[in-house]
Protein backbone atom coordinates (compact mmCIF):
# COMPACT_ATOMS: atom_id res chain seq x y z
CA UNK A 1 0.00 0.00 0.00
CA UNK A 2 1.57 3.48 -0.97
CA UNK A 3 1.76 5.47 2.55
CA UNK A 4 -0.66 8.52 0.62
CA UNK A 5 -3.31 6.21 0.00
CA UNK A 6 -6.68 6.12 2.40
CA UNK A 7 -7.14 3.17 4.16
CA UNK A 8 -9.91 0.35 3.38
CA UNK A 9 -11.73 -1.68 6.07
CA UNK A 10 -14.39 -3.88 5.54
CA UNK A 11 -16.41 -5.53 8.11
CA UNK A 12 -18.48 -8.23 7.19
CA UNK A 13 -20.08 -11.88 8.04
CA UNK A 14 -23.29 -12.81 9.43
CA UNK A 15 -22.74 -11.54 12.87
CA UNK A 16 -23.94 -8.58 14.51
CA UNK A 17 -22.05 -5.63 14.71
CA UNK A 18 -21.21 -4.58 10.72
CA UNK A 19 -22.39 -1.03 11.44
CA UNK A 20 -21.50 -0.61 14.60
CA UNK A 21 -17.97 -1.54 14.29
CA UNK A 22 -18.25 1.46 11.34
CA UNK A 23 -20.17 3.55 13.78
CA UNK A 24 -16.95 3.20 15.97
CA UNK A 25 -14.87 3.65 13.31
CA UNK A 26 -16.38 6.84 12.41
CA UNK A 27 -16.54 8.18 16.36
CA UNK A 28 -12.59 7.98 16.69
CA UNK A 29 -12.83 9.97 13.09
CA UNK A 30 -15.01 12.86 14.12
CA UNK A 31 -12.69 13.31 17.44
CA UNK A 32 -9.73 13.69 15.27
CA UNK A 33 -11.51 16.24 13.51
CA UNK A 34 -11.57 14.36 10.41
CA UNK A 35 -15.00 14.90 8.17
CA UNK A 36 -17.08 12.11 7.63
CA UNK A 37 -19.85 10.74 4.86
CA UNK A 38 -22.00 8.21 5.42
CA UNK A 39 -23.60 6.31 2.27
CA UNK A 40 -26.36 3.60 3.09
CA UNK A 41 -27.36 1.59 0.18
CA UNK A 42 -30.99 -0.13 1.73
CA UNK A 43 -31.63 2.25 4.87
CA UNK A 44 -35.13 5.03 3.01
CA UNK A 45 -34.95 8.36 4.67
CA UNK A 46 -37.67 7.85 5.80
CA UNK A 47 -36.73 5.16 8.68
CA UNK A 48 -36.26 5.88 12.37
CA UNK A 49 -32.94 4.92 12.98
CA UNK A 50 -31.04 5.77 16.22
CA UNK A 51 -27.74 5.50 14.59
CA UNK A 52 -28.37 7.91 12.34
CA UNK A 53 -29.52 10.55 14.89
CA UNK A 54 -26.16 10.22 16.26
CA UNK A 55 -24.53 10.14 13.37
CA UNK A 56 -25.95 13.36 12.64
CA UNK A 57 -25.21 14.58 15.89
CA UNK A 58 -21.79 14.11 15.47
CA UNK A 59 -21.73 16.01 11.65
CA UNK A 60 -21.45 13.44 9.90
CA UNK A 61 -22.69 13.89 6.02
CA UNK A 62 -25.73 10.91 5.60
CA UNK A 63 -27.09 10.02 2.81
CA UNK A 64 -30.01 7.66 3.35
CA UNK A 65 -30.62 6.75 -0.40
CA UNK A 66 -31.94 2.95 -0.76
CA UNK A 67 -35.30 1.77 -0.90
CA UNK A 68 -35.32 -0.36 1.98
CA UNK A 69 -35.31 -4.17 2.54
CA UNK A 70 -35.09 -6.61 -0.42
CA UNK A 71 -36.97 -9.61 -0.51
CA UNK A 72 -36.54 -12.35 -3.33
CA UNK A 73 -38.81 -11.15 -6.57
CA UNK A 74 -42.00 -12.94 -6.02
CA UNK A 75 -41.94 -12.85 -1.99
CA UNK A 76 -43.26 -9.36 -1.02
CA UNK A 77 -43.97 -9.67 2.37
CA UNK A 78 -42.01 -11.58 4.33
CA UNK A 79 -43.26 -12.78 8.11
CA UNK A 80 -41.19 -12.41 10.44
CA UNK A 81 -40.38 -13.95 14.37
CA UNK A 82 -43.26 -12.42 16.25
CA UNK A 83 -46.08 -12.43 14.15
CA UNK A 84 -44.32 -8.61 12.54
CA UNK A 85 -43.72 -8.45 8.26
CA UNK A 86 -41.30 -7.03 6.59
CA UNK A 87 -42.82 -5.25 3.72
CA UNK A 88 -40.83 -4.89 -0.08
CA UNK A 89 -42.88 -2.16 -1.53
CA UNK A 90 -40.17 -1.55 -4.77
CA UNK A 91 -39.91 -2.89 -7.69
CA UNK A 92 -36.21 -4.40 -8.72
CA UNK A 93 -35.65 -2.29 -10.71
CA UNK A 94 -35.96 0.14 -8.07
CA UNK A 95 -33.94 -1.08 -6.05
CA UNK A 96 -31.37 -1.01 -8.82
CA UNK A 97 -31.97 2.59 -9.32
CA UNK A 98 -31.70 3.80 -5.91
CA UNK A 99 -28.40 1.55 -5.22
CA UNK A 100 -26.67 3.30 -8.20
CA UNK A 101 -27.73 6.82 -7.32
CA UNK A 102 -26.35 5.78 -3.91
CA UNK A 103 -22.94 4.49 -5.69
CA UNK A 104 -22.94 7.99 -7.70
CA UNK A 105 -23.75 9.78 -4.20
CA UNK A 106 -20.46 7.71 -2.87
CA UNK A 107 -18.51 8.61 -5.64
CA UNK A 108 -19.24 12.39 -5.17
CA UNK A 109 -17.83 11.91 -1.98
CA UNK A 110 -14.19 11.11 -2.59
CA UNK A 111 -11.53 13.61 -1.81
CA UNK A 112 -14.59 15.59 0.19
CA UNK A 113 -14.50 13.29 3.01
CA UNK A 114 -11.92 12.16 5.12
CA UNK A 115 -13.59 8.46 5.56
CA UNK A 116 -16.59 7.39 3.49
CA UNK A 117 -18.94 4.27 4.60
CA UNK A 118 -20.76 2.47 2.35
CA UNK A 119 -23.08 1.11 4.51
CA UNK A 120 -24.30 -2.36 3.70
CA UNK A 121 -22.56 -2.17 -0.04
CA UNK A 122 -21.49 -5.94 0.70
CA UNK A 123 -25.01 -6.88 0.31
CA UNK A 124 -25.68 -4.55 -2.33
CA UNK A 125 -23.08 -6.73 -4.28
CA UNK A 126 -24.17 -9.82 -2.99
CA UNK A 127 -28.54 -8.49 -4.60
CA UNK A 128 -26.71 -7.97 -7.66
CA UNK A 129 -27.94 -4.34 -7.31
CA UNK A 130 -24.66 -2.79 -7.91
CA UNK A 131 -21.60 -4.00 -9.65
CA UNK A 132 -18.26 -5.73 -7.66
CA UNK A 133 -16.56 -3.54 -9.95
CA UNK A 134 -17.77 -0.72 -9.68
CA UNK A 135 -17.61 -0.65 -5.77
CA UNK A 136 -13.34 -1.59 -6.41
CA UNK A 137 -13.37 1.11 -9.14
CA UNK A 138 -14.31 3.19 -6.20
CA UNK A 139 -12.23 1.58 -3.55
CA UNK A 140 -9.12 2.15 -6.01
CA UNK A 141 -9.85 5.81 -6.71
CA UNK A 142 -10.14 6.77 -3.18
CA UNK A 143 -6.87 8.71 -2.99
CA UNK A 144 -6.71 9.47 0.64
CA UNK A 145 -9.93 8.96 1.68
CA UNK A 146 -10.41 6.32 3.94
CA UNK A 147 -13.57 4.15 2.85
CA UNK A 148 -15.28 1.66 5.12
CA UNK A 149 -17.59 -1.75 3.44
CA UNK A 150 -20.46 -2.87 5.55
CA UNK A 151 -22.73 -5.68 4.84
CA UNK A 152 -22.58 -9.36 4.73
CA UNK A 153 -21.38 -11.55 1.87
CA UNK A 154 -17.98 -9.26 1.33
CA UNK A 155 -16.55 -9.98 -2.63
CA UNK A 156 -13.40 -11.89 -2.90
CA UNK A 157 -11.99 -8.93 -4.46
CA UNK A 158 -12.89 -6.06 -2.18
CA UNK A 159 -11.37 -8.60 0.94
CA UNK A 160 -8.06 -8.50 -1.28
CA UNK A 161 -8.16 -4.79 -1.93
CA UNK A 162 -8.64 -3.83 2.22
CA UNK A 163 -6.37 -3.36 4.79
CA UNK A 164 -8.46 -4.13 7.55
CA UNK A 165 -10.62 -7.12 6.91
CA UNK A 166 -13.21 -8.19 10.22
CA UNK A 167 -15.91 -11.00 9.56
CA UNK A 168 -18.40 -10.85 12.73
CA UNK A 169 -19.46 -14.45 13.44
CA UNK A 170 -22.89 -15.23 14.70
CA UNK A 171 -22.88 -17.48 17.84
CA UNK A 172 -26.36 -16.64 19.54
CA UNK A 173 -28.93 -14.07 18.64
CA UNK A 174 -31.85 -13.04 20.14
CA UNK A 175 -34.18 -13.50 17.03
CA UNK A 176 -33.03 -16.77 16.91
CA UNK A 177 -35.57 -16.86 19.93
CA UNK A 178 -38.15 -15.19 18.11
CA UNK A 179 -36.84 -11.92 19.49
CA UNK A 180 -37.55 -8.34 17.38
CA UNK A 181 -35.05 -5.88 16.98
CA UNK A 182 -34.95 -3.42 19.97
CA UNK A 183 -34.53 0.37 19.64
CA UNK A 184 -31.18 1.95 20.89
CA UNK A 185 -29.52 -1.80 20.76
CA UNK A 186 -30.34 -2.76 17.17
CA UNK A 187 -31.21 0.10 15.55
Amino acid sequence: MKDNLGMVYVFTGDGKGKTSAAIGTVVRAVGAGMKVAWVAFYKQASWKSSEVEVLRKLGVEVYLMGKGFRLERLVKIAKIRGGAKVVDTASEAEHKQAAETTLQTAREQLGKADVLVLDEVNNAMADKLVEWRSVLELVQARKKTHVILTGRKARAELVEAADLVTEMKKVKHPYDRGKLAVRGLDF
